[in-house]
């Protein structure tokens, strides 16, 4: 799709601004209750006793819900939901063993598989009611030994030239030269601007959930086979939804235990997440340890990549950070090999986190490349264009569309690379050591089905439903923009509906698919309205009087978009490439990112003022995977500490530099209609890596762990 015209300007602009956007827990039915969690404070453990009488007694609390009495709720452990709650099961190859461990929940039983977990909750009257009662309770633990370590190996996946040894290409000796060190990565947390929260309404035997959630469908699915009633019984609305990232991509006991919560009360209740509950009862990015050794002919030419992940999930999880996707693909060794060791551990269930696997296995992969880069000689950039993967080695495909030579090209003469030395402290601005960096980003660009519905008005406006979210990506603009675009009419003149479950269905908003999945969607339903009009006898009809000569109030169509075929004889990928400069004091290890140049081969580009919004937030996510961002746990009893944004450091407007992002916007023939590609993600990986390739430059300094510790950065 092409516009002569701007873009279209965010739709919900004025109402996020000016506060009129209400989400989850801005919701006030008269009468509602306000439930809170308490969290354990160390792990492993068994609850001995758990006195709650104190709390009871705490005026305005309403109820106190343990292990000992949830099950009056409706509240149970259940086997049969493993796969619908908080397992984080995507993009796992732990699938099959999770399944065969019954689901954790908590509130079930007596076990505290890891500190942070919810073993109280208490339902007042209102906030500080609820939150008196929490302290009232008073809980007596049994320390229980550490589980024996329960280590899963997925894997290995191989790529290239599987006939051959490690030294392929070096008959004749050893590899030129070679790169093996350890990368390490720390617990990330998802931080959202709103927490996760859930208002439960019941009216009659049906249930409306506000909720922060990504996808409405999902959520339906699981708290209506929770409750043991039928999906039509239970409506999701997440019409705004204040960031998610990953963390309202799953779907979380709190969801379902609200709905619980209000049926047996009889009364709303709003269930919200605290700041300090988001790590724990949301998922977080886990911490990774990951070995990588590179081995290259004189040329540069990748002989050998290995890639080997050491990651932790909980007790009873199914998601691990998938290290390795990247190396498998995007550069042509002619041997890959990538394994992922996995440990069960008394910690909260890790979840997917903007690019899982992409962002802290492309910090140890193209730091790796850097390092060879240098050791060989060759420019970063050269290094990468002569281990150029022309096609998909690991599913043997050729990509559908990949421009990744010309992000290059743009990208390093946009920042001024052909100024920069090959060797490090050659460059200084007003006393400060100055450097410049590079690394490859990519991620996969899938299609999911979605349904659209497209309504004409007797008044001539146009009503647009789909059951999408919008977690800040612009979702409302692009469908508006979209139909008004198919029907040849004001955008002025779209009302677009969405985050509702009853309306037509959509994927879950995550894994940069959405745009791709819906708009060929609301493309279809608004020709087939045009279809249901009949054909257009004089020019100057307006839809309106088109709808009126068929003596109708209004018409509706629905379109749908069909999922790719999983044997797809292509791969479908976005590229791009981030340029990086910074600034070091390294007197005090002061370091500033002072540019930014990222490029992009997305495809088609929708709506550039959106898509530009995207790709800078992903880089400012990898400004603050590289300098703050760090999820510290308590030793001795596992508790994370660093559970607030007084100890968990993001980036904020100072921090901020100058950020150019580019698109090439060259279509993806293989992409639909539209020739569009995902791009929610793809400002993440190798963000943090091009940083510390950048740092490098300046000081000589090889930087191998995230955040940059400081004594890596003083002189």
């Amino acid at each position: 799709m092409t516009r002569a015209d701007p873009p279209l300007p965010r739709l919900d602009a004025l109402e996020k601004v000016t506060g009129r956007a209400n989400y989850a827990a801005d919701l006030q039915p008269q009468g509602v209750l306000q439930a809170f969690a308490l969290r354990a404070t160390r792990a492993p453990a068994r609850i001995r006793s758990i006195d709650c009488e104190n709390a009871r007694a705490v005026p305005g609390v309403v109820a106190v819900y343990t292990h000992e009495n949830a099950h009056e709720t409706g509240w149970r452990a259940d086997p049969a939901l493993d796969a619908l709650f908080a397992e984080g099961l995507g993009r796992s190859a732990l699938k099959d063993a999770a399944s065969q461990l019954p689901a954790y929940r908590p509130l079930t039983s007596d076990e505290v598989m890891f500190a942070g977990q919810w073993i109280a909750i208490v339902v007042a009257e209102g906030i500080e009611a609820a939150r008196q009662g929490l302290a009232a309770v008073q809980v007596n633990l049994e320390d229980l030994p550490p589980p024996e370590p329960v280590k899963i190996r997925p894997g290995p996946f191989f790529a290239g030239d599987m006939q051959h040894a490690f030294t392929t290409g070096h008959r004749a000796g050893a590899p030129r030269h070679r790169v093996e060190a350890s990368y390490e990565t720390p617990v990330q947390l998802h931080q959202p601007l709103e927490p996760s929260a859930t208002t439960a309404v019941w009216q009659g035997g049906r249930v409306i959930l506000r909720d922060s959630t990504q996808g409405t469908r999902a959520t339906r699915t699981a708290v209506a086979a929770s409750l043991g009633v039928a999906e039509e019984n239970v409506l999701i609305h997440a019409e705004y939804v204040g960031g998610g990232f990953g963390a309202k991509n799953q779907i979380w006991p709190h969801q379902a235990l609200a709905a619980h919560l209000s049926r047996a009360l009889q009364r709303p209740v709003r269930l919200q997440l605290t700041r300090a509950d988001l790590g724990v009862a949301s998922g977080h990015r886990s911490e990774t340890r990951q070995h990588i050794r590179l081995e290259a002919d004189a040329d540069g030419r990748l002989a050998l990549l290995t890639h080997h992940s050491e990651i932790p999930t909980s007790l009873r999880g199914g998601f691990f950070e998938p290290c390795g996707l990247s190396s498998l693909m995007l550069y042509a060794a002619q041997r890959i090999e990538v394994r992922h060791e996995v440990t069960r551990r008394a910690i909260p269930t890790p979840t997917p986190f903007r690019a899982p696997g992409e962002t802290p296995g492309s910090f140890a992969l193209e730091t790796a490349l850097d390092e060879l880069a240098h050791q060989a000689g060759i420019d970063p950039v050269e290094l990468r264009l002569r281990n150029f993967a022309e096609r998909d080695l690991y599913h043997n495909r050729p990509w559908s569309s990949n421009h990744l030579a010309e992000c290059y090209a743009r990208g390093a003469a946009r920042i001024g690379w052909a100024g920069r030395s090959a060797l490090p402290r050659r460059h200084r601005r007003d006393g400060r050591l100055v450097g410049l960096g590079m690394a490859t980003t990519a991620y996969p660009a899938p299609i999911l089905p979605a349904s659209v519905r497209v309504t004409l008005r007797g008044t001539g406006s146009v009503l647009v439903e789909t059951s999408a979210t919008d977690i800040g990506t612009g979702m409302r603009s692009l469908l508006a923009q979209k139909v008004a675009d198919t029907l040849g009419i004001s955008p002025a003149e779209i009302e677009v509906q969405l985050g509702r479950s009853e309306l037509p269905d959509a994927p879950t908003a995550g894994r940069s698919k959405s745009s791709a999945s819906v708009m060929p969607a609301a493309g279809a339903a608004a020709r087939a309205l045009l279809q249901k009009l009949g054909p257009e006898e004089r020019s100057n009809l307006t839809l309106a009087q088109r709808l009126a000569a068929l003596g109708q109030p209004h018409i509706s169509a629905e379109g749908h978009s069909a999922p790719r075929d999983p044997q797809a004889e292509h791969s479908f990928y976005s590229f791009g490439a981030h340029f990086v400069e910074v600034e070091l004091e390294e007197q005090i290890g002061r370091l500033r990112v002072t540019r930014v140049v990222s490029v992009l081969d997305c495809g088609t580009i929708l709506h550039p003022r959106l898509a530009e919004s995207q790709i800078r937030g992903g880089v400012i996510f990898g400004i603050g995977m590289a300098l703050m961002e760090e999820g510290l746990r308590h030793p001795a009893t596992g508790r994370l500490i660093s559970d607030n944004l007084a100890d968990y450091a993001i980036p904020v407007h100072a921090d901020v530099p100058e950020i150019e992002v580019d698109f090439l916007n060259i279509p993806d023939p293989l992409m639909g209609e539209d020739g569009a590609r995902g791009l929610g993600e793809i400002g993440l990986p190798g963000l943090a890596a091009a940083i510390g390739n950048a740092v490098f430059n300046a000081s000589g300094r090889r930087i191998r762990q995230t955040p940059f510790p400081l004594s890596a950065l003083t002189g």
